[in-house]
């Protein structure tokens, strides 16, 4: 009897799957992803394959074997939310990436059998291009990519501006425990600060690129009059000089 159900079962499933699978899908989407989708009826077809692009913004792993992910979209993307995406999901468009992680719940263990999805998934911060199937989802009623057939890092493509650097601005004198060096803006490439003392030997040699601030401790310099000069690739910016006194 428990035989009879189960084949009965898998054949109702395999008729929903057939009246529901979105046809004509383009190549770059996977249509054999259909055949794993749990409830696959819910899912009403606006695009059977299109890609969109956005930024990750959280990540939730699913009893049902599936990763649901929030993306907040980049503007030309905004006409796939639907009043459900802003009340329910914060704004943001949902991505269902099928069977990517372990499924617990009964009734969806099915659909992901024998089954393992290697989608590659992204994290919380990541600008991506997502690549699938756009439906609403019928028991949620937001708007979904769903299933995802590919996630891509897509980066953001951001103009370089180059600001001049001007020097730095470097204090107290005398210094006791510690002399510190702010550069007046962040540097576009490596600044390297070099000290030297009265009789001009090397006392400290500096790079900063991430940073616009360098501590360096005096505690181990003897008292005594010191020199620095500022680089910038084969640029002299700036000179000074400070006194250590403990």
């Amino acid at each position: 009897m428990q035989l009879l159900r189960t084949i009965f079962r898998a054949f109702l499933v395999a008729i929903l799957l057939f009246v529901c699978k979105p046809q004509g899908a383009s190549a770059q989407c996977q249509d054999s992803l259909w055949n794993h989708i749990y409830h696959s009826y819910r899912l009403v077809v606006h695009d059977s394959c299109m890609t969109v692009t956005g930024t990750v913004y959280s990540l939730i792993y699913e009893a049902d074997g599936d990763i649901h992910i929030r993306l907040t979209v980049d503007s030309p993307f905004l006409y796939m939310l639907n009043s459900s995406n802003y009340s329910g999901e914060l704004g943001k468009l949902v991505l269902e990436p099928i069977c990517a992680t372990t499924c617990t719940q009964a009734d969806a263990i099915a659909s992901c059998s024998a089954f393992t999805n290697t989608v590659f998934i992204p994290s919380v911060g990541e600008h991506v291009a997502v690549t699938g199937s756009y439906v609403t989802d019928n028991d949620h009623g937001w708007n979904e990519i769903h299933p995802v057939s590919k996630i891509e890092i897509a980066p953001i493509s951001v103009p370089t501006v180059t600001v001049p650097f001007t020097g730095v601005t470097a204090y107290p004198s005398p210094a006791r425990d510690h002399y510190e060096f702010h550069l007046n803006e962040m540097p576009s490439e490596p600044v390297h600060i070099t000290v030297l003392d009265e009789l001009g030997r090397l006392a400290g040699q500096y790079q900063l690129l991430t940073t616009q601030t360098l501590q360096i401790t005096t505690t181990y310099l003897p008292d005594g009059v010191y020199y620095y000069h500022v680089e910038q690739g084969a640029k002299y910016i700036q000179k000074g000089r400070f006194t250590v006194m403990h």
